[in-house]
């Protein structure tokens, strides 16, 4: 449901940010299939909701401002933010951020 609402805004807003209905919508059916599958590596319901919001925090925000920080740097640390890309793939939020941060820096 946010994610048709930030589509609505999107057409509503006639903001120029080029195939990010698709981001949300593939974001949509990914993100609840990554919660469940986390949800099977901790006993209690607290535990692992404090975990998630807490990996949600790390991979939501901070890593895909550091990876597009590492990129800018040098040759080196490009290198360094294009292997540490690949290893934040498998989580949700990560693509949704980074994929947004990256449809906005075109």
């Amino acid at each position: 449901m946010p994610a048709l609402f930030g589509i609505i805004g999107i057409h509503l807003f006639k903001i120029d940010i080029p195939d990010v209905e698709w981001l949300f919508l593939v974001t949509t059916f990914a993100n609840p299939a990554f919660i469940y599958f986390f949800s099977f590596l901790f006993e209690k319901d607290e535990a692992g909701s404090l975990t998630i919001k807490m990996v949600y925090f790390i991979l939501g925000i901070i890593a895909p401002i550091a990876v597009v920080i590492l990129q800018v740097v040098n040759q080196t640390t490009n290198d360094v933010a294009n292997v540490l890309r690949w290893f934040f793939y498998p989580f949700p939020v990560y693509c949704l951020t980074y994929g947004y941060m990256s449809i906005g820096n075109r």
